[in-house]
């Protein structure tokens, strides 16, 4: 038995790619899976904007308006931004780290929890 390593040059491409990610996702959606059994978030919606290179994942206290917002920003060919934003307040952070963005946004949440007994 012989063991023959196959190197493709190309690999290194794919696995550097920047991109959000389907675990990211899963997180945000628990999260507000977490705060609407909790009734402290009414609602989700993602918007996706292929021309720009972007994803944005809104969360409504209310029907009419995005209280939290999550955006995915494809700023270059390695590079992803995350930015969070909240109603009447603007941007809260914005950081090239999805973990830095989504702790932000977790606090955020977390405040509009009720007080566990």
């Amino acid at each position: 038995m012989v063991f023959q390593v196959i190197d493709n040059p190309d690999f290194g491409k794919f696995s550097a790619r920047a991109g959000f990610k389907n675990a990211e996702f899963r997180l945000l959606a628990g999260l507000f899976s977490r705060a609407a059994s909790a009734k402290a978030l009414l609602d989700m919606a993602v918007d996706i904007d292929f021309d720009e290179g972007t994803c944005t994942i809104s969360y409504y206290k209310t029907r009419y308006e995005p209280y939290l917002s999550f955006v995915v920003r494809h700023v270059g060919p390695k590079t992803t931004m995350y930015e969070v934003y909240k109603a009447e307040k603007g941007q809260l952070v914005k950081s090239g780290l999805f973990q830095r963005a989504y702790e932000r946004l977790a606090e955020e949440v977390d405040a509009l929890m009720p007080p566990t007994p």
